[in-house]
């Protein structure tokens, strides 16, 4: 990496400090593109960031490349297959990592990056999100990057993607959004679509391409016109990792099936209860069966013991309980050896995705909805493995009028909509993903 000399560092960071303190000293400060720019790009110049550079795999093999991630832990996993691609385009290349600290586990082990930087917690807040570029923008310009991929969805990111110093920074943006981001009126109403604009390139994704791992993909493959060779996802771990989760689990041997009832959001929790029928009549079928429970936090514990107390017998029998006993990393492993991972719509089934698991999942999006592909369960469905995504028929009433939002339901807090579904359809489901598993497939089949 070329060596960047501390005052050009310097020069640029006190432009960016005062910049700051000028204009953004309140939570609502509104950032104007056009002004920061004008403001930043004499001094980005002055300090040599902005010498020409082409991103031409066949011309420049030995680029200075930074990929920016700013995703939970499944949010993450749907970027692992850009980050190969992106190694693979640029075999020589030196690649720094951004990762924030959910992801961390996985990102410090990735074989495809030559440095890993943990970043602080995304943000749209100001002067908060400032705050966080400062911490982490130092860091980059040292670095003197020639590209940036930006596998974000937060502003906060598309501002440290511009403040990285990267001659060419990529960034995806919805079709749609790409004349209004180019608007001055935009810039109030969504800082996330206006943001964008620090980018050098923006890439826009359509109706057919909206899946966030599609989305990551995009940036190499329109830009530099290299096509991607493997869509499939990846989840990285050590052989300890694999050591201890195979020692957690012990019995490996039948059918063995991954639970996790966890989310970020009450609306995409499953009843553990239903759950538990669910499991009754998977055993009931299939004598050999095993279930092991993933997932960490007091709300997954306080689900495996409603799951044990609606079916003490089967969890007795067939369950073994690994909530907040297994990191990350280890999950992954203990997924390897899942004949299906089922679950709410939450990281855990990413992660299965990257161990090429397929995936049974209920989701609280209603099927009297029309699903557009920018919605939740289009846009974060289980990616290149099989999978089974389980609607409820309707929405409840407070639910079913439009707009009714990307994941469908609107009661955030608390399982609404989704508790409609019954265990029987579930069951349907795992029928049918068992059968599209043997047929290898990849793609996501939604029933009701």
């Amino acid at each position: 990496m070329s060596k960047v000399p501390e005052k050009n560092i310097s020069a640029v960071m006190e432009a960016f400090k005062e910049f700051r303190d000028k204009n953004f000293t309140e939570p609502e400060s509104v950032l104007d593109i056009k002004v920061f720019t004008d403001f930043m790009e004499p001094k980005f110049a002055e300090a040599g960031y902005r010498e020409n550079f082409d991103p031409s795999p066949a011309k420049t093999k030995d680029a200075n490349i930074l990929i920016l991630t700013d995703l939970g832990v499944g949010d993450f996993m749907v970027s692992t297959g850009a980050i190969r691609e992106v190694r693979r385009i640029y075999p020589e290349a030196h690649i720094t990592l951004v990762s924030y600290k959910k992801p961390f586990s996985f990102a410090e082990v990735c074989p495809y990056v030559d440095e890993v930087i943990l970043c602080d917690k995304y943000t749209s807040k100001f002067p908060r999100m400032y705050n966080l570029v400062m911490e982490t923008a130092e860091k980059l310009l040292e670095r003197c990057f020639d590209l940036c991929f930006s596998f974000s969805i937060h502003a906060s990111t598309n501002l440290l993607t511009y403040m990285s110093g990267a001659k060419i920074r990529l960034i995806s943006i919805y079709q749609r959004n790409l004349n209004r981001a180019k608007a001055d009126a935009i810039r109030k109403s969504n800082l996330l679509v206006y943001s964008k604009l620090l980018a050098t390139h923006l890439i826009p994704y359509g109706d057919t391409r909206c899946h966030m791992a599609d989305r990551f993909f995009l940036l190499p493959e329109e830009t530099l016109r290299a096509p991607i060779s493997n869509r499939k996802l990846e989840a990285w771990y050590t052989f300890r990792d694999f050591s201890v989760a195979l020692e957690s689990l012990g019995n490996v041997s039948g059918s063995l099936y991954s639970l996790c009832m966890g989310g970020v959001w009450g609306r995409v929790h499953y009843p553990p209860e239903k759950y538990a029928r669910l499991l009754e009549l998977i055993a009931e079928e299939d004598p050999s069966a095993r279930f092991v429970i993933l997932g960490g936090g007091d709300k997954d514990l306080e689900s495996a013991e409603v799951l044990k107390t609606a079916s003490p017998e089967l969890y007795e029998k067939k369950v073994t309980n690994l909530v907040n006993k297994l990191t990350y990393r280890q999950t992954a492993a203990a997924m390897s050896f899942c004949k299906i991972h089922i679950g709410n719509d939450t990281g855990t089934s990413h992660v299965a995705a990257g161990v090429n698991c397929p995936v049974l999942s209920p989701n609280c999006f209603a099927a009297n909805f029309k699903m557009r592909n920018t919605d939740a369960p289009g846009r974060w469905a289980p990616y290149a493995v099989p999978s089974v995504i389980v609607f409820p028929e309707r929405a409840l009433d407070e639910c079913n009028s439009e707009p009714y939002g990307g994941h469908g339901c609107k009661i955030k807090e608390v399982p609404h909509c989704i508790t409609q579904i019954a265990p029987e359809t579930l069951f349907k489901g795992f029928h049918l993903l068992i059968q599209r598993a043997a047929e290898k497939i990849n793609e996501p089949l939604y029933i009701s």
